[in-house]
């Protein structure tokens, strides 16, 4: 049987399939092939010292989006939304030089209707991109990079890794002026807890030198002393003193909004003469805190200096905390001298 006539067009077709590969490899451009920059955000980089507002926006869904500013004011990071409260300045700072310093490593998608995969879609649309906005001093935008969501491998999810500050991770990230997407690496945050982004320094003193610890409202009057370094007159002295070293407000508001006629007082005294106040208004869910500060007779010119600093630091605030916090700043007599 002569099979010539059907190995013609099968021939045919099979030139015909080499010829449109060959066609396709020559005028197929793969998003990888695109080079990436190696800063993502070069030109802000550039102009990082011009930074006076950092805004984080934040999807929410169906109920709308959520963001965080802060700005500069007299040379320090504030909170417009806490009326000028100080923002955790470290923070500021290093989500700052982490947006000059995402690198990008392979190029995705240009196709928005792909972002949603890659949590690329705008917060105002429903999407899971976190965006961060960057202005100077005249409202110009220096930078606005989209967030979405981390690439993580399987060995790298189980590798377990120390980092000093946030960890180094890799995510898919786009500039706000480009459809392109990218495979980035930084350490840019993610967190939407305002109590995050708020300065989360309390006058404390130095501990070590700290004398006793009256507390007054909470049943009858009590104090705890410290006898010796780090050594207690009650048995949880110790343990009270790490868990007041840890506080840290959840949120703030001016201190008139907040009546602290009633409140319960926890003083702390010093060996240096300084006296710090803490004026606890407690609640069912919350625990709103009053500070002042002031001196003993003989007190030397740095407990003053310290009492003046902290009255001007947080005179015009009350500090809420949650009612968790109760053992620290409404302790009981029973709870510090092991009795609970």
């Amino acid at each position: 049987m002569d099979v010539s006539p059907l190995l013609r067009p099968l021939v045919g077709l099979s030139l015909a399939s080499l010829i449109l590969a060959v066609l396709a490899v020559s005028f197929d451009r793969p998003v990888n092939r695109t080079p990436p920059p190696q800063i993502l955000l070069a030109d802000f980089a550039d102009r990082l010292t011009d930074s006076a507002q950092l805004e984080m926006t934040f999807g929410r869904g169906i109920s709308g989006t959520q963001t965080i500013k802060v700005t500069q004011k007299n040379g320090q990071w504030v909170l417009p939304q806490r009326n000028g409260y100080p923002a955790n300045q470290e923070l500021v700072t290093e989500t700052l030089l982490a947006l000059a310093d995402v690198k990008a490593l392979e190029a995705r998608t240009a196709k928005p209707d792909w972002h949603r995969a890659l949590g690329l879609v705008v917060p105002e649309d429903l999407g899971n991109a976190v965006r961060f906005t960057v202005h100077d001093g005249q409202d110009n935008v220096l930078a606005e990079l989209l967030l979405g969501r981390e690439q993580q491998s399987e060995a790298e999810a189980k590798q377990q890794v120390t980092n000093v500050g946030p960890q180094l991770r890799q995510f898919y990230a786009r500039r706000g002026d480009s459809n392109q997407s990218w495979l980035a690496r930084g350490r840019l945050p993610r967190n939407a807890n305002l109590a995050a982004w708020l300065d989360p320094d309390l006058p404390k003193g130095d501990l070590s030198q700290l004398s006793k610890i009256r507390f007054d409202g909470t049943g009858a009057p009590f104090s705890l002393l410290q006898v010796t370094p780090g050594t207690w007159s009650m048995a949880g002295g110790a343990a009270w003193v790490a868990d007041f070293a840890a506080l840290r407000p959840d949120d703030v508001t001016g201190r008139d909004a907040i009546d602290f006629a009633t409140a319960k007082r926890m003083q702390l005294s010093y060996t240096d003469g300084l006296r710090i106040t803490y004026d606890n208004v407690g609640a069912a869910t919350l625990i709103w805190v009053g500070i002042s500060a002031d001196v003993t007779a003989g007190a030397s010119d740095a407990a003053k200096a310290e009492a003046a600093r902290i009255n001007a630091r947080f005179g015009d605030w009350a500090l809420r905390f949650d009612a968790a916090r109760a053992p620290v700043l409404l302790p009981s007599i029973a709870s510090l001298s092991g009795q609970n």
